[in-house]
């Protein structure tokens, strides 16, 4: 089915878009074309992966141009800047109310998930979410909010079980006698992350000898470094964003913190700044997320294609590899582009939200392994699931689950520092 052309004509506006600092704002606007809202953080503490789900947005955008697409004309993302919750109300609103937009993507960051699909809520515009975790998100009720992204308390469990199920074999050691460390940021989604780790390591027995939060903002984790030393765990399990992660782990090696393994949760552990801030220093941890660097031969084969073509495409035209967070955006929009809209055949809400639940679409036909299927209660996406990486030879490579496996654990119990090029 194709969009309808002449109710994009009416979404599109004269003026042209937001002028705001970032490169993806204040782009000319291709006339007649259909007007998506994008509500990310482009600036600030947040911006690294903001900026990586906005060139998976933007790649999604161009390749279906391109192909000619399913909404049978241009696509306008119209897209502002939200550096933290504190802006997140206020740039929804003008989204809706100035732009007039008619459905909106966000946002990759739980506390300003939590506060713009309120306002999407409220003026009945439907949100796709594409990447926040935080299980209160979609615990509101909502009509008009969808979540791609599975979570977190099956990122966070999902961390937990990995740690018991794989770490510990690989570094010899039962559950009765591993110490463990949490440590996670304290919005909503490292908050979130933590306790659900927290209550499956509980269940197993396991002996947490420190919990720790803190804020992203944070310029020095050294005294949790110094605690660390003297608690002596044996695994950390860590939750933390770009910047206070590389932080983290650059002052533990100041530090001379010795621990047999490092698992991370998604915002720092499998990016690319995490590995050319620590250099081989990188190698050997491990991180519960989401990959792209899965095996594609356990996707659809019509996905295997768009795997490739992804990877491709997104180093040629950005000069660099894409995180996960960058094919999270892309699978988002992908979706939106070409299988809702297509199939809502209008940008009214209630055709949208209609297509949006009867998507129905198998496990390992997204180029991140997941199916689509969204829960109508609920309406998170019942086929997300976490991924599990390690960190060999300063690359990202799955290691479970098997069907998505591109190698296997290495190199643990971690060695010295410095002593890690190896793995």
């Amino acid at each position: 089915m194709t969009i309808n052309r002449r109710h994009f004509g009416k979404l599109a506006l004269a003026a042209g878009a937001s002028t705001l600092a970032a490169p993806w704002i204040g782009r000319a606007r291709a006339a007649d074309a259909a007007r998506l809202g994008v509500l990310l953080p482009l600036s600030g503490p947040l911006a690294s992966l903001g900026n990586d789900v906005m060139r998976g947005f933007e790649l999604a955008k161009q390749l279906t141009e391109e192909d000619g697409g399913g909404l049978g004309g241009k696509v306008d993302l119209v897209t502002v800047d939200v550096p933290s919750s504190t802006e997140a109300t206020s740039q929804a609103t003008r989204l809706i109310t100035s732009e007039r937009v008619p459905l909106i993507l966000g946002s990759y960051a739980s506390s300003i998930s939590f506060a713009a699909s309120q306002v999407a809520e409220r003026n009945r515009v439907v949100y796709f979410e594409q990447g926040a975790v935080a299980d209160d998100i979609t615990q509101r009720g909502f009509k008009y909010l969808f979540r791609f992204i599975y979570p977190a308390s099956e990122l966070g469990g999902g961390a937990a079980n990995f740690t018991l199920d794989k770490v510990l074999p690989a570094i010899g050691m039962e559950a009765a006698d591993v110490k463990v460390a949490l440590l996670y940021e304290d919005s909503f989604y490292g908050t979130a992350v933590g306790e659900s780790a927290k209550k499956v390591f509980a269940d197993a027995g396991v002996n947490v000898v420190d919990a720790t939060s803190y804020s992203y903002k944070t310029t020095d984790l050294s005294p949790i470094v110094q605690r660390y030393k003297q608690l002596q765990p044996d695994v950390i399990v860590a939750c933390q964003y770009t910047p206070d992660g590389i932080l983290f782990w650059r002052q533990a090696r100041e530090a001379n913190l010795d621990v047999k393994a490092m698992v991370g949760n998604g915002g720092a552990h499998n990016v690319n700044e995490f590995a050319e801030a620590l250099g081989n220093d990188v190698n050997g941890v491990l991180n519960a997320g989401t990959s792209v660097y899965i095996n594609p031969e356990g996707l659809t084969p019509e996905t295997a294609t768009l795997f490739e073509r992804f990877h491709q495409e997104y180093e040629k035209r950005f000069s660099r590899k894409p995180s996960a967070h960058s094919g999270m955006g892309f699978n988002a929009m992908w979706i939106v582009l070409n299988d809702v809209l297509p199939a809502a055949g209008d940008m009214d809400a209630e055709a949208i939200r209609e297509a949006a639940l009867a998507l129905d679409k198998p496990v390992g036909s997204s180029i991140v392994g997941w199916g689509t299927k969204f829960d109508p209660q609920t309406q998170n996406n019942t086929r997300a699931f976490p991924t599990f990486d390690q960190w060999q030879n300063q690359g990202i490579k799955t290691v479970a689950p098997d069907d998505l496996a591109i190698s296997s654990i290495k190199g643990l119990p971690l060695p010295g520092w410095g002593d890690r090029g190896s793995i």
